[in-house]
């Protein structure tokens, strides 16, 4: 396996494309990469709009206890975190993002949000690229996609669980198609 990484194609990262590198402190040679983190976190925002968009008004309401979270509240939880890393990181991308109080959002007014806070994110990811750096993390621009990543992912997967224990599954073709990134 070379050390480059195809976001089309995508074979395992293996840890010597960042040999000796220090990722804390610098990126690796975005030369040896054919997809950038701007694209891979756009392409992961694209992920939750697909989710978001495929749920009916009746999913997006559910709940599984009587006084507990609904569906949409995943959402919402998803572009607070994002505007709360933008305020700590590059607070002139989170001035133009609007807060969403709990349990007061249609699903227009969550798509709207993950639509601005994941181009503002992207604004983070790109200036990352640029300089090689996330102001306030210690574990670099690529460890900080991941982070976000891992975060989004664990979220998309409650939603699913949720609906599932709910009796309102996503249907069997828009569930596989959350994972057909190379067609997102």
């Amino acid at each position: 396996m070379g050390s480059t990484l195809d976001c089309r194609n995508s074979p395992r990262l293996r840890y010597n494309v960042f040999k000796g590198e220090n990722l804390g402190r610098r990126m690796a040679d975005q030369s040896t990469f054919q997809c950038s983190l701007t694209d891979t976190w756009h392409l992961n925002n694209r992920v939750n709009l697909r989710l978001l968009d495929a749920l009916t008004d009746r999913q997006l309401a559910a709940t599984i206890l009587p006084r507990g979270k609904e569906v949409a509240s995943y959402f919402a939880h998803i572009h607070m975190a994002r505007f709360y890393w933008l305020e700590r990181r590059a607070g002139a991308l989170a001035k133009g993002l609007k807060k969403i109080p709990a349990g007061t959002a249609t699903r227009a007014v969550l798509r709207q949000a993950l639509i601005d806070s994941g181009e503002a994110m992207g604004e983070l990811f790109a200036e990352a690229e640029r300089t090689g750096r996330i102001k306030g993390t210690k574990i670099g621009p690529v460890g900080f996609l991941g982070y976000t990543l891992a975060h989004e992912g664990h979220h998309r997967g409650q939603i699913l669980l949720h609906l599932k224990i709910a009796k309102l599954p996503l249907d069997r073709a828009t569930s596989y198609s959350l994972w057909y990134w190379n067609k997102i």
